[in-house]
């Protein structure tokens, strides 16, 4: 088996490929776990937990058993072929989980329910992903072991292998997020990625691998097992700086280059990309036989340098993107796709060469120190449930009580530490040589307390730049940073995240909640996904309804008394709640039937997450939880991609018998509502409800005229328009995949 590389040539390129498949599926199962959780943070460290947690699993007990396999390759092929399976079940389970775990939760106003639900959708979960994730995880144990000689040969092994492992799932993340899933949708993406599996497995046992003696594992000795142990700390704590970083870039880089698909996987690609070219080159050095415990010392030190120079880099760049597209989406072309990468590459790359170049040389460090190759499970083990804290102190922690900025500084220092504990364990001699990286590391750490918050000051640069007004409101929420500008004398009153505009105190709002309440004798209940100005609030309560809000950010529910004058009454009179969940998420928990459900996206209409509002699947939710003569009321926003516009109106009318459309003078977007029930009420009624809706006291304007004038389709319409058009479902979510259609010139009305 020693020379299986040159013998089975095509067996590093078999681990590129599992690469592949690794990133599609777990692209795939974030979108679907995503409707199961919600589009909150928690829900998204959460899932990420869970795999993770069954990668770390995975490579723990594989690595217990891969000396003492006779043939760990057949292992490994076997291994791929029940990946394979075991995936494909998984996703068509994820699938029907939201449904399956509905009548599973608590009402949302329950007490208690919020941990109720959590607990349970984190148990069903896990439950579907454990066994996918635990085989993935098993697989660098195992071949590594069939691949090596012994110890000393390894780390070349591991170097070679991670760097190919990573640079398929680089490219399995660009396939998924700009070609497969929009293109195949989810199911056939995750289908295709299991016959990559099949096909590994296939070859492999093609090749009928021959069987080895398996290795002894030797006495294990006193310094050895506390190199290992110390090792295992060292895995732990990188793999929380690099989930923490991640995490942190997303949060910096979302200002730059938006929340798309396409923006999340330019910044995941450059983070692997780096990963993987790092680990190719520090292939030379794995197997070199000298101490690598200084160097990988000093490349903490660089890590931690490196990044806090990223971050001055993000501010200093923050004023090349003072363009006015910025505060609505900075991509709006196709060739915008290229600077997605170039903002990317320039942040994140350098710092991740520098985690790539260290994995396998501290991996390699660890399996000498333990004498068995099938260490390397428990250290890749220790790395990921690193990545799984990183992920969680940093979403939930840091961030929300000391800022992006200082999050950064922190997770520096971390690394800082990390680099003087390898040189510690390096002896007197390395402890000496690293003090100098170590005041270094020190010394950016204490600069970058001067560098203004990069997060603030990007996003006041551009309302400067082009609003008149002065900023009422900052905060930086888990989930993002929440504005108000208040501009025209406080007159006018916009709320942006993340720096877009997503709301104002303008008639859209009031529009889209008085409308489907008109078309009913007496309603009573509201639902509104999306707090943002609370003028659909505001209107809901005038009308004399009792309204529910289920709202991402708790930031944006802090800000809602600037646009609600009478929020604290109202509120505690009971004609209104603010629940912090994911719409829809909360409307299928939902117990009680609403007359009116109101939905308003936030901008662009290909914004990351958005077609989770948009699609037939969605709209068979909000059916299911309407009365009888309940209105669906959906503003579909500009600029919209015409072929856009009407798959949405093919998904809703595939669900309602009856939809109908309006466009308002001034307003920027459609206002589409559906019904199981005719929009049919004569002018003397609406006129009637109108007035007693209080209607005219927000818009003088609304008369049963109006109604009649801007109304642009009726249900005929609607139907013979959008029959040619495809319905955007969970499964095809033709909407977050603008790329073919801005590059073919699509049409698009604004």
């Amino acid at each position: 088996m020693k020379n299986i590389f040159k013998n089975n040539p095509r067996i590093p390129l078999l681990f590129f490929i599992s690469g592949i498949s690794g990133l599609i599926y777990e692209t795939v199962w974030f979108r679907m776990l995503i409707r199961v959780f919600g589009t909150t943070l928690e829900a998204t460290s959460t899932v990420l937990a869970v795999f993770m947690g069954g990668l770390a699993l995975g490579a723990v007990i594989a690595g217990k058993k891969a000396d003492g396999s006779r043939n760990p390759l057949k292992l490994y092929a076997a291994l791929e072929l029940l990946v394979a399976l075991s995936a494909l079940a998984a996703t068509l389970v994820m699938a029907r989980l939201p449904e399956f775990i509905a009548p599973l939760l608590p009402a949302g106003g329950a007490p208690g329910a919020a941990a109720v639900t959590a607990a349970v959708r984190l148990l069903v979960s896990a439950g579907a992903l454990l066994l996918p994730t635990a085989l993935m995880g098993a697989t660098l144990p195992l071949l590594v072991s069939s691949l090596s000689a012994g110890t000393g040969d390894s780390g070349g092994k591991i170097s070679k292998l991670y760097a190919l492992n990573t640079l398929g799932a680089a490219l399995g993340v660009l396939a998924a997020g700009y070609l497969l899933i929009g293109h195949l949708g989810e199911k056939a993406t995750a289908a295709l990625a299991a016959a990559l599996n099949f096909a590994i497995a296939l070859r492999i046992f093609a090749a009928n691998p021959p069987d080895r003696t398996p290795a002894l594992t030797p006495a294990e000795t006193p310094e050895g097992a506390r190199s290992y142990r110390g090792m295992l700390l060292v895995m732990a704590a990188s793999g929380f700086t690099a989930l923490a970083f991640e995490v942190l870039w997303a949060r910096l880089l979302v200002l730059t280059i938006g929340s798309s698909v396409y923006a999340f996987s330019a910044m995941l690609c450059s983070y692997l990309l780096g990963i993987a070219l790092g680990s190719l080159y520090s292939q030379e050095r794995a197997d070199s036989g000298t101490d690598p415990l200084l160097l990988l010392a000093k490349t903490q030190g660089a890590i931690a340098g490196l990044a806090l120079l990223g971050l001055a880099a993000f501010y200093f760049a923050g004023s090349g993107t003072l363009d006015i597209k910025y505060m609505y989406s900075p991509l709006t072309r196709a060739a915008d796709i290229f600077h997605l990468f170039g903002w990317s590459l320039l942040i994140i790359t350098p710092v991740t060469l520098l985690m790539g170049f260290f994995f396998p040389l501290a991996a390699q460090a660890g399996v000498k120190a333990a004498g068995r190759v099938g260490a390397i499970g428990p250290l890749y083990g220790a790395n990921t449930l690193g990545t799984i804290l990183g992920s969680l102190a940093t979403g939930f922690i840091l961030v929300p009580q000391i800022g992006t900025k200082f999050s950064f500084i922190i997770t520096a220092l971390l690394a800082v530490l990390t680099g003087s504990l390898l040189a510690s364990m390096a002896g007197e001699t390395g402890k000496r040589r690293f003090t100098p990286w170590m005041a270094a590391g020190l010394l950016l750490t204490a600069a970058s307390f001067l560098l203004p918050d990069p997060v603030f000051n990007t996003i006041n640069r551009r309302f400067s730049a082009h609003l008149h007004g002065f900023l009422a409101y900052h905060k930086e929420d888990r989930a993002g940073a929440v504005d108000v500008v208040f501009s025209r004398g406080a007159q006018v009153k916009s709320l942006y995240i993340n720096g877009v505009a997503v709301s104002g105190n303008g008639d859209a709002g009031k529009l889209m909640s008085h409308f489907p309440l008109l078309f009913q004798e007496k309603p009573g209940t509201m639902f509104i996904i999306g707090l943002g100005a609370a003028n659909t609030l505001q209107s809901g309560v005038l009308h004399g309804v009792k309204v529910t809000v289920a709202e991402l950010l708790a930031a944006v529910r802090e800000a809602g008394p600037l646009f609600y004058g009478n929020w604290k009454k109202d509120k505690d009179d009971g004609k209104f709640e603010v629940r912090l969940n994911d719409g829809r998420n909360e409307l299928l928990r939902s117990r009680a039937l609403y007359d009116a459900i109101i939905v308003d996206v936030t901008p662009p209409i290909y914004s990351s997450g958005a077609v989770n509002l948009y699609s037939r699947d969605f709209f068979k939710i909000a059916r299911s939880k309407l009365s009888e003569r309940g209105v669906f009321s959906l503003w579909i926003p500009l600029p919209c991609f015409e072929s856009d516009f009407y798959m949405i109106l093919r998904a809703m009318k595939d669900v309602f018998p009856h939809v109908n459309v309006w466009r308002f003078p001034g307003q920027p977007g459609f206002l589409a509502l559906a019904s199981c029930a005719p929009f049919s009420a004569d002018f003397k009624t609406l006129e009637r409800r109108i007035k007693n809706g209080k209607v005219q006291s927000e818009l003088p304007y609304v008369t049963a005229k109006f109604m009649a004038e801007t109304r642009i389709m009726n249900t005929d319409s609607v139907d013979k328009e959008s029959r040619q058009y495809p319905a955007v479902t969970d499964d095809r979510p033709y909407t977050e995949f603008p790329l073919a259609r801005l590059m073919a010139y699509s049409p698009m009305w604004y």
